[in-house]
């Protein structure tokens, strides 16, 4: 009887990689682990997690499409104490004179 369970929960996957349970899902809604999403909770398959794991460990790119490590924007010295002016322009009123 084969004592290996073939679907793994976000709980089991973070205790079996030694990681959070918040590194599991971040890395599963990024698609670098094979994942499904059933309700509020992430499924992974045995083996679909293992090849994973395993091609990520030969090629080292566990972190390539996270979105908490994409590039932020530099400024650049042109926009160096320069705000953007978000408001709109205060509109012109009537006066007097002009309506009569």
């Amino acid at each position: 009887m084969n004592t290996e369970k073939e679907i793994f929960t976000t709980e089991e996957a973070a205790q079996m990689m030694g990681c959070a349970t918040s590194t599991i899902e971040e890395h599963a809604r990024a698609r670098v682990l094979p994942g499904v999403r059933m309700g509020h909770e992430w499924r992974f398959p045995r083996e679909a997690f293992m090849k994973a794991i395993n091609t990520l460990a030969i090629t080292g790119e566990l972190h390539r499409d996270s979105p908490k490590r994409k590039a932020k924007a530099v400024a650049t010295d042109k926009d160096k104490g320069s705000k953007p002016n978000r408001r709109n322009p205060i509109p012109e009123l009537p006066t007097l004179r002009s309506v009569g």
